[in-house]
């Protein structure tokens, strides 16, 4: 598990920055090739997709998770941030979000069995 502390930021011109560095793209792109010329956010597109996922995963360093719920952190989180803005949200923030996420996937798997 990654830092809970890490603060990840994104800046007009698509630069996302985890801390002092940047976040690479090259390990989410081996999870899934949505956008191999970068990062994106504020709309439901391979930009913001590919950001969602790197996210996850390097909050997380499991790609399961991260390819299990990439779509919806997308549409939840990454898809209403400003598109030619800046945005900021920390790894713990991240990861209430996932734990949230599996909370009511788990409840929605109970009620499909009763």
């Amino acid at each position: 598990m990654q830092n809970r502390g890490i603060v990840y930021k994104g800046r007009h011109g698509h630069d996302v920055w985890r801390g002092a560095r940047r976040l690479p793209l090259a390990p989410s792109l081996r999870l899934r090739n949505h956008s191999p010329t970068g990062f994106s956010w504020g709309y439901g597109g391979s930009g913001p997709a590919q950001l969602a996922l790197a996210l996850l995963y390097d909050v997380t360093g499991d790609p399961e998770p991260a390819k299990g719920y990439y779509q919806a952190f997308k549409w939840a989180v990454v898809a209403q941030w400003p598109m030619d803005g800046t945005w900021e949200i920390t790894a713990n923030h991240i990861r209430v979000w996932l734990d949230g996420e599996r909370d009511k996937r788990l409840a929605a798997d109970r009620v499909g069995v009763a």
